[in-house]
């Protein structure tokens, strides 16, 4: 090798280091860069939100399910808030929780049922058993049992496994109810937002995740999941990580159709309720756009449905300052709505 192309292959590998350390640079100048905006207007790292709520006894809340993932406890249960706010609570031996005195189960008596299905806002969360809407139900109409299906965290997607899981243990309903909201669109195909919010709950017990899809002919896929998340690299630490993350998700949102893999699962309850000749009702329970969008899409398909929601936007019907979950007054309203809507369309024989 001459003196000359060793000079040469010398100010090659210069030139390279040099262009490397400058991309180096300019890569460490952008991210110091964006993190700096990104804290500028606002953006912090991602501090992961920690669950304080109590249960006794036990601690725990959800049991494993191989069908639905995660379901209730049965037992009575004293439920401590963060702000040291307790509400009791009552699950029978099935998991549901009771919609009347525990010591009022187990008669001989046969009575026509109604079943209702929903997420936290039917179960009642924050609620003492007498306050929620599914007793309040029972109470206005003493010769039907009322069954109330709610579980925390719950979509429709458990919704209906609930229901097809029941109508082959028990004897068809007069009325099914599925209390419906646009914020279970998520639950129901599960992403990363979704499990973002969730990972914490399982302090109360393991939870896994149904979930569901549309294959290309637009019909349902089912598939299971842990309920777990996966955090981007030193989200935690870094505001533009975070930043980027709620991006990525965001975007995971718009590709995914999860409005319209709800509008299958309903209609999936409008055939079960032709195949078992029970009534059903699709409940709107909150005053969002796309709950109210909803309903107008069961309307055109002949599908009973009806708003009992109540404004989100007003704090008197939130259970604050405990917790932002509908309060009794709320769910007296929605009881109310619910019996007039029955009574009005003679839908109780």
């Amino acid at each position: 090798m001459t003196a000359h192309s060793v000079v040469s292959t010398l100010s090659i590998r210069k030139k390279i280091l040099f262009s490397l350390l400058y991309a180096l640079m300019l890569a460490v100048a952008c991210i110091i860069g964006g993190e700096l905006i990104v804290r500028a207007k606002g953006g912090t790292p991602w501090k992961p939100y920690e669950l304080s709520v109590k249960v006794s006894p036990g601690g725990r809340f959800f049991q494993k399910s191989a069908t639905l993932g995660y379901t209730l406890i049965p037992g009575d249960y004293a439920v401590t808030l963060p702000d040291g706010y307790v509400f009791n609570t009552t699950h029978m031996p099935n998991g549901l929780r009771a919609t009347h005195p525990r010591n009022t189960y187990g008669t001989n008596s046969v009575k026509p049922e109604i079943w209702i299905f929903g997420c936290s806002y039917t179960y009642g969360w924050s609620l003492n058993d007498s306050e929620t809407y599914a007793w309040l139900l029972q109470e206005q109409f003493p010769e039907y049992e009322v069954v109330n299906f709610g579980v925390n965290g719950y979509g429709t997607i458990h919704s209906l496994i609930q229901l097809k899981e029941a109508l082959k243990r028990r004897c068809p309903p007069a009325v099914v109810i599925v209390a419906y909201a646009s914020f279970h669109d998520d639950r129901n195909t599960f992403l990363r937002d979704r499990r973002k919010a969730i990972v914490p709950w399982n302090k109360l017990g393991p939870l896994v995740q149904p979930y569901a899809r549309l294959d290309r002919q637009g019909g349902l896929v089912y598939s299971f999941a842990q309920v777990e998340y996966w955090e981007f690299p030193f989200m935690r630490s870094s505001a533009l990580m975070h930043f980027l993350e709620q991006k990525y998700n965001q975007l995971q949102d718009r590709l995914c159709p999860s409005h319209k893999v709800s509008k299958a699962l309903l209609l999936e309850f409008s055939d079960l309720s032709r195949e078992y000749k029970f009534n059903l009702v699709v409940a709107g329970i909150a005053d969002y756009f796309l709950t109210k969008e909803m309903m107008t899409y069961l309307n055109k398909k002949g599908i009973n449905q009806v708003d009992i929601s109540v404004s989100s936007s007003d704090d008197k019907y939130k259970n604050l300052p405990h917790d932002d979950h509908p309060n009794a007054l709320a769910n007296r309203l929605f009881a109310d709505k619910l019996k007039s809507y029955l009574m009005e369309r003679h839908l109780l024989p």
